[in-house]
């Protein structure tokens, strides 16, 4: 090519490099995906059960039309957000609560929306049967977004965890709570969370 056919490319070549990079700009900033598809983000304002749902079915919440709240998620779900009625804490990695269904812990982590830590769908006792262990799953590697929102995690433990006394909780990697009883039955308990690293 001659210098003059490359100085009449050149304008054009620039013009649609720039317009490429605004879309991607674009889509980073809103959290989105550049091909226009449903995005997985959420800003850290939303930290209800209800807010938006991602993209994994697994991160849908759970919905009971016969009751105005959202329901309680099933061992095995997560959602976005903090447990119904909870006050959440940015002081913390992590806590853990009794769901109103028996049997079933809800843990909350904190961390990207979309690339959140999850907790394993069931927990055991440890091997002196004096805490429960909660396995937890590392999050996506990403894209993510740069958020620090709540992530609510819903696990079964052993029945006789859930007997009606503080019973301490090991979060992985992110320490160990004492779960105290829920108030009444049907309840959700009250989130006992990990005490801040220093």
């Amino acid at each position: 090519m001659t210098d003059r056919t490359l100085r009449a490319l050149r304008g054009p070549l620039l013009a649609g490099a720039a317009a490429a990079l605004a879309v991607l700009v674009t889509a980073c900033a809103s959290g989105g995906s550049p091909g226009g598809g449903p995005s997985s983000g959420a800003s850290s304002a939303e930290a209800s059960p209800s807010s938006s749902p991602s993209a994994d079915p697994s991160m849908e919440p759970s919905a009971d039309p016969s009751t105005e709240g959202p329901a309680a998620p099933a061992p095995g779900e997560h959602q976005r957000g903090l447990p119904d009625g909870a006050q959440g804490t940015f002081d913390s990695p992590a806590g853990a609560a009794w769901s109103p269904t028996p049997g079933v812990l809800l843990v909350v982590t904190y961390g990207s929306s979309s690339c959140p830590r999850l907790a394993e769908a069931e927990a055991g006792w440890d091997g002196a049967h004096e805490a429960v262990d909660v396995g937890m799953v590392e999050p996506d590697p990403g894209p993510c977004t740069m958020d620090y929102a709540p992530t609510t995690s819903a696990v079964a433990v052993p029945p006789d965890a859930d007997a009606g006394a503080p019973v301490t909780v090991r979060l992985g990697d992110l320490g160990e709570v004492e779960v105290t009883p829920r108030a009444a039955d049907g309840e959700a308990g009250p989130v006992a969370w990990v005490p801040a690293a220093d």
